[in-house]
């Protein structure tokens, strides 16, 4: 039987280390299956993840050298199998070519390949102007800088957005990103529904955290919220496992990696990526690999060095397969726009499936 139902879960600023992942000094140092011990290579088998697996490097830059890689691109690759950097270029200055990501978009939707499509992010409760434009600030709230500064506190004091006594910023952009990314606007034209922080209070979305943590370091009733729960990685990984039993595609990202990649901190790092690890292997744990194929991916990399780098590296992604054939599939997943190609059959096999339902049922009346 070949996968019908696919998952595909993105972790942010997750990168290949250059140096060799199972050296000490490594972030993946301590991988219990994602990056496997004393092997090397551009594809590699998982012998002890809990699903049939296998890891590649995926290319994110097309090989150019000149501007840099942010999110937006990968992600326009993945979500239209079409390379925004062999179409864009990357990124020259401040800001993207958003229209020209948006009309990529429009030629090619990874969510409207399948009629029950789902996005289990669930997009922040606010829209930060000061934090740039959003594909979803025509639904939300408003809130100015001044606003935000004079009433929002972060660990108990008020969030500064500038100046020597700057804080809170990062940790609030982190959270209010999702409302950023081009995968929201590709959800919101195939008519994928967006959820909200009430969908994570009922256990039918996640956020981009995960775990809570970070929403808990700030007073959510500012923006007429209350509390979210703190999870485990295990109790996020069952809610998007009832998730997928829903949908015949489910797309999920992790945002905190790329948080801490910019802290320089080598043992948050270390933290953050053990937190995805067990969040994947609880995924895994409960999917039937003839029936869903899991496909795991990163936008760039970051946090492989995150003591040395201060923007985002040119390396390359690890992109992790689980399911039947895992090695064979991890082959041709080189380059992000492979990654849709390879959920478009999917796709097809999810509607030949129905349409053999169909004449079966209308025989059998």
């Amino acid at each position: 039987m070949r996968a019908e139902r696919g998952i595909l879960i993105a972790v942010d600023s997750v990168g290949i280390d250059p140096f060799g992942h199972d050296r000490p000094e490594s972030v993946y140092s301590d991988s219990r299956f994602l990056f496997p011990r004393g092997k090397r290579g551009e594809v590699l088998e998982l012998s002890n993840a809990p699903l049939n697996g296998a890891l590649v490097e995926t290319d994110v830059t097309a090989g150019r050298e000149r501007g840099g890689i942010e999110c937006a691109l990968t992600y326009t690759s993945i979500f239209t199998g079409q390379s925004a950097v062999r179409r864009h270029g990357l990124v020259q200055s401040l800001g993207l070519k958003d229209q020209l990501l948006e009309t990529m978009v429009a030629e090619h939707n990874l969510f409207a390949l399948f009629g029950d499509a789902c996005l289990a992010n669930a997009v922040f409760p606010a829209h930060l102007p000061f934090l740039g434009g959003s594909y979803v600030e025509d639904l939300l709230p408003h809130y100015s800088r001044e606003v935000v500064e004079a009433g929002l506190h972060w660990r108990g004091r008020p969030v500064r957005m500038l100046g020597p006594q700057k804080r809170g910023l990062a940790e609030l952009f982190t959270l209010a990103e999702i409302n950023q990314n081009i995968f929201v606007y590709a959800a919101r034209q195939s008519g994928v529904r967006l959820r909200t922080y009430d969908d994570v209070r009922q256990e039918e979305a996640l956020s981009s955290s995960m775990t809570h943590e970070l929403e808990a370091e700030f007073d959510l009733s500012f923006f007429g919220q209350s509390p979210v729960p703190l999870r485990t990685p295990e109790q996020a990984a069952s809610i998007l496992r009832i998730l997928a039993s829903q949908h015949h595609f489910i797309f999920y990202k992790y945002q905190i990696p790329d948080l801490v990649s910019h802290t320089g901190q080598i043992e948050s790092a270390r933290a953050a990526f053990q937190t995805f690890e067990r969040f994947v292997a609880a995924v895994l744990e409960g999917i039937d690999p003839r029936r869903t194929s899991v496909v795991v991916t990163s936008d760039h990399g970051h946090l492989e060095q995150v003591g040395f780098s201060h923007g985002h590296p040119k390396t390359k992604v690890p992109t992790w397969c689980f399911g039947q054939d895992a090695l064979y599939t991890a082959e041709r997943l080189r380059t992000p726009e492979a990654i849709f190609h390879l959920f478009e059959e999917i796709a097809g096999r999810t509607r030949n499936h129905a349409a053999r339902a169909t004449y079966q049922g209308g025989n059998n009346v």
